[in-house]
């Protein structure tokens, strides 16, 4: 089970850093992915979860990250 929480803070550490580099808030990831699917879209609670390692997103919610910052899901 740790290997799991060690994976959920790499993959939050690394959003974090993706989101910041691109210059984007929270608020802001969460407008774009609501620009690409409205009902699926993550919270900015939700967002914040994932950078802080409390949550493990979707695959969807993955790809849905990787289309509003125009990267593959594997560069996550």
């Amino acid at each position: 089970m740790s290997g799991l929480i060690r994976q959920g803070h790499l993959l939050g550490a690394k959003l974090r850093s993706l989101r910041k580099r691109n210059g984007l808030t929270l608020d802001e990831l969460s407008a774009r992915c609501v620009q690409v699917d409205a009902q699926s879209a993550p919270s900015v609670s939700y967002l914040s979860m994932v950078e802080t390692g409390k949550r493990t997103p979707s695959a969807n919610t993955l790809a849905m990250l990787a289309a509003s910052s125009a990267r593959t899901r594997a560069g996550f």
